[in-house]
């Protein structure tokens, strides 16, 4: 399967799969630890976001597949 978008229920990424929200076990992940220190403009927006990348592994319970998504502030994909 290539690279998509994550589609989330809520926080939680929905089966790639099943296509629908099912019920899923996390498997753990890892994340990158660079600390971007909060920089604000004068709107009060941060200007330096956490980028630090998370990788998540998911198994569904519905169609018995595993998955996983990466991503950071700037969006999240599928990786199988």
């Amino acid at each position: 399967m290539e690279e998509n978008n994550v589609i989330f229920t809520g926080s939680i990424p929905q089966c790639p799969y099943c296509k629908k929200p099912t019920k899923r076990i996390s498997k753990g992940g890892t994340r990158t630890a660079m600390y971007f220190p909060p920089t604000y403009d004068e709107q009060g927006n941060n200007t330096n976001p956490d980028k630090n990348i998370c990788t998540e592994h998911w198994l569904c319970l519905e169609c018995d597949k595993q998955y996983a998504t990466k991503g950071n502030i700037d969006g999240y994909k599928y990786i199988i």
